[in-house]
């Protein structure tokens, strides 16, 4: 890597010493001057590859110009040409060496190159320049991440913060890291934190929008993600963003307008391309999928890390092409197994095709975790019916918890709260402890009208399990039930 950035950046300053003589000098200031503000202009307006070309000019035509080459790395790092960010981030730093944001970019440059060893110098550089300045803390914090230590990150990302509290990006990050982490109630406070702080953080609310979408808030999130849309229209990522919070709602067509409109920004957008593959991958479409997978691949801006998921993603596609082919061939030929047949439907299950994954696995006579299997692709496939039956009859022999609470769950969604309620009670028996079945008993307990009854429950839950996905909602609704007593 370091090789081929000497020839970037030798290169850079050839053309620089070439155009450099060309015109009158004036002139050629001049010129520069222009270009550059064209380039910076582009820059601002997010148009990155638009921004490039009038930089380069301008580099080219002033050599000792910090500004036109450390503009120049920007718009190449805005456009994922990271390794071409860091050659002209180099000729920039040669020109200002002290410069401190020009170190943090460079930092950042290679960070997002999966480089990290290359990275950590240029942010400790700017934290030795000026004690406890806030975004090199916040990247030497991204560099432990990177590295797997969690606790010198979060460490960091504290330093950060008590250096500058109104540093959002610290918060986004710190808030990313416990998303990343599952510790999703700390990460929406974070994120709020952020786009409190700074209400236009396009990346804040990005990130707040996939915590909301991993909670199950999803007008939230919807409504957090098209802000950062309409704050900043030319960021795939916001797209991106919106579909996967789509993808998880299982609104395909929305997702993939979505997906579709991060991709008409940046063709490659590699999880725009990722999320697209997803939904053909669905639809049972796997050439289209790998077609998606294959023109993402093809980027040669693609990060490694990138490169890694899409490989697996597409290696696990194949797989999944060719099991699906073999197994559809044994069925169309009269002579599959209920062993095919048991595989086919776990096969239609990951593609969302739950009706039809309950009817394959269910004319293979299933036996123990079959069934089990079974029962749970009728609720899937919002046959409440013969799911309650089945976790009824499961529940009764094998005598587990999580079995009433199954069945309970049916019985609600068949608009029986009574005997859901009935079916929690029996799974508190079994399991005093059991959570969703506290959970699922408060909520049914709401529903029949009974909100004393309900709020106890919900206290009783949040005091067992004051965390995770499952707390932060019980928050809101008791918000709702008893504002004055907000826990």
């Amino acid at each position: 890597m370091r090789r081929d950035l000497l020839v970037l950046t030798l290169a850079l300053a050839a053309v620089t010493g070439t155009v450099s003589h060309a015109g009158k000098a004036g002139e050629v200031r001049k010129d520069a001057f222009r270009l550059l503000n064209e380039g910076v202009a582009a820059y601002n307006r997010a148009e990155y590859a638009a921004a490039i070309v009038p930089l380069q000019k301008a580099a080219a035509a002033s050599l000792n110009s910090f500004g036109a080459h450390y503009f120049l790395g920007l718009a190449l790092a805005g456009d994922r040409r990271y390794t071409e960010a860091v050659a002209a981030y180099t000729i920039a730093l040669d020109l200002e060496p002290n410069h401190l944001q020009a170190n943090v970019s460079t930092g950042d440059a290679w960070l997002s190159l999966g480089d990290t060893d290359e990275a950590l110098p240029y942010y400790v550089r700017a934290a030795k320049l000026r004690p406890e300045y806030a975004p090199a803390l916040d990247g030497i914090a991204r560099v432990w991440e990177a590295t797997a230590d969690e606790e010198k990150a979060i460490a960091l990302f504290g330093r950060a913060l008590a250096s500058d509290k109104g540093f959002a990006p610290a918060y986004t990050h710190l808030g990313d890291l416990y998303l990343r982490a599952g510790k999703l109630d700390e990460a929406v406070k974070l994120l709020v934190e952020a786009v409190t702080i700074r209400p236009d953080f396009g990346a804040g609310l990005n990130r707040l929008a996939s915590a909301y979408g991993r909670l199950g808030f999803n007008n939230e999130a919807v409504a957090t993600i098209r802000k950062a849309i309409e704050l900043e229209p030319k960021d795939p990522a916001h797209r991106v963003t919106l579909g996967e919070v789509l993808l998880g709602m299982g609104v395909l067509a929305g997702s993939e307008a979505s997906f579709e409109a991060a991709i008409a920004i940046d063709p490659a957008q590699p999880k725009g391309r990722a999320g697209l593959a997803e939904i053909a991958r669905r639809r049972g479409d796997y050439p289209k999928a790998l077609e998606h997978i294959d023109r993402a691949l093809s980027d040669a801006r693609l990060p490694r890390r990138n490169r890694d998921e899409l490989t697996a993603q597409r290696a696990a596609i194949v797989a999944e092409r060719d099991l699906a082919a073999s197994l559809e061939a044994a069925i169309a030929s009269g002579f599959a197994s209920a062993a095919d047949r048991a595989a086919l439907s776990g096969v239609e299950a990951a593609r969302g095709r739950f009706d039809r994954a309950a009817e394959l696995l269910s004319s293979a006579q299933p036996e123990g975790a079959d069934r089990e299997r079974l029962a749970f692709y009728l609720f899937r496939a919002g046959r409440f019916r013969e799911a309650h039956e089945l976790y009824a009859t499961l529940a009764r022999e094998a005598k587990r918890a999580d079995l009433e609470v199954n069945d309970g769950a049916s019985l609600a969604r068949q608009g029986d709260d009574a005997k859901a309620k009935q079916a929690f009670e029996r799974a508190l028996a079994i399991d005093p402890a059991q959570p969703l079945a506290q959970l699922y008993l408060a909520n049914a307990l709401l529903r029949m009208g009974d909100t004393q009854a309900a709020t106890s429950t919900y206290r009783a839950f949040l005091g067992a399990y004051p965390n995770g996905a499952s707390a932060e909602q019980v928050r809101r609704v008791l918000a709702e039930l008893a504002p004055e007593a907000k826990p």
